[in-house]
């Protein structure tokens, strides 16, 4: 069985990061002596002078082209440049427009500048960049349009089934929460049915674990719940939200912990819950065992978070998640560390993975094994399947 939440934004942003790398990509010169440089100086030396001027001919202007980046950018996002040039040219600067206003300029070793988003408003925006040469020449880029998201909308789904273990409730709810990428101020209302809640709040940790709360909800009506007006998110609790590691959770005195819980995500952020057990083990085990598995990825980003909560296994001796479809073993792709407090929580998070591992989790090809001294190879398992993507 497996559960796996996609929540949309209203605008279309595919990388919500603390810092975007927007890198600016310059064509190469053609014909012989060719340098490439992304400093200040030129590259490539002979014994002999091989360069424009050496060989007793003008150097041409270098050229330069902008990569626009996938998605919308959000806060402060890194404007990055290199420079190809005829050896025994120079970069003089890297200069950067956004909207035909410069916005930085760039002469250093890196050629790189730090643009604050938020000084325009969300939406398409066009970005060039001119490079001049120490021979007193200009080249422009092309321009290319980007997208500015600063002020993301969240639809939430609040369930009981994404507290470990769930509680057995007929409750629902869903959130529509405003942020402030740059303030960090929230709005919006959560709206709940089949139960009576005692406290709506926002707190902090990723799908399968628990964490500090940040703010709590007013009673707003019948079954309504709003963020208190001046509400603020600090800029790490930003980055976290952007992360997938936010979440909202309904109480009630019969689960004073939690009855209804609602990771938040950005479309680039996938949550899947999966359950364990022997009998998806190659060969089958059979074991008085079960878990589940809790796995967060962010598709831009190219990170995995995964916690997960197992009974029955508290001997175990290593867990892992694994590349590999239903009913076959593959490599490891990240070790699990184990709760020093609790034996049956095991968990990494933000780890790196590849592009390609990201397309095998899409393929539902990542499982998570759980290994014991009994049974070393796996005890229990539990494939990441992502139905109706």
């Amino acid at each position: 069985m497996s559960i796996t939440l996609r929540v949309r934004q209203t605008l279309s942003a595919a990388s919500l990061f603390a810092a975007t790398a927007l890198p600016i990509v310059l064509a190469a010169c053609g014909g012989d002596g060719v340098g490439m440089a992304s400093g200040s100086g030129s590259m490539g030396s002979t014994s002999m002078d091989m360069s424009c001027m050496g060989m007793g001919m003008s150097c041409p202007a270098p050229t330069i082209a902008i990569v626009a980046p996938t998605g919308a950018v959000d806060r402060s996002v890194t404007l990055r440049a290199q420079v190809s040039m005829m050896q025994g040219d120079g970069v003089a600067r890297v200069d950067f427009m956004v909207d035909g206003t410069r916005v930085g300029t760039a002469s250093g070793a890196t050629f790189d500048i730090s643009w604050d988003s938020t000084t325009v408003n969300d939406g398409t925006h066009t970005l060039t960049a001119t490079v001049s040469d120490s021979l007193g020449q200009t080249a422009s880029a092309s321009p290319v349009t980007i997208e500015v998201d600063n002020h993301p909308v969240f639809t939430v789904v609040l369930s009981p089934a994404q507290i470990v273990p769930a509680p057995a409730s007929a409750g629902s709810g869903s959130a529509h929460l405003n942020v402030d990428l740059g303030t960090g101020a929230v709005s919006g209302t959560v709206m709940l049915s089949g139960l009576d809640a005692t406290a709506v709040t926002l707190n902090a940790a990723f799908a399968g674990d628990s964490g500090a709360r940040l703010m709590s909800f007013s009673a707003a009506g019948a079954n309504a719940w709003q963020v208190q007006a001046g509400a603020l998110l600090t800029a790490e609790q930003v980055t976290a939200l952007l992360q997938g590691g936010l979440y909202l959770t309904a109480s009630t005195a019969a689960h004073p912990g939690g009855e209804l819980r609602g990771q938040i995500t950005p479309t680039n952020v996938m949550v899947n819950f999966s359950l364990m057990n022997g009998a998806q083990e190659v060969p089958a085990v059979t074991i008085n065992a079960a878990g589940v598995v809790a796995t967060t990825v962010d598709t831009v980003a190219n990170t995995l978070t995964v916690h997960v909560h197992a009974t029955g296994v508290d001997d175990a001796s290593a867990a892992g998640i694994d590349d590999a479809p239903a009913g076959n073993t593959g490599p490891q792709l990240a070790a699990l560390a184990k709760d020093d407090i609790d034996p049956g929580h095991w968990s990494t998070q933000l780890a790196a993975v590849s592009g390609a591992d990201v397309a095998a989790f899409k393929d539902s090809h990542w499982y998570v094994n759980v290994m014991t001294p009994t049974d070393p190879q796996g005890a229990i398992r539990g494939q990441i399947e992502l139905t109706g993507q």
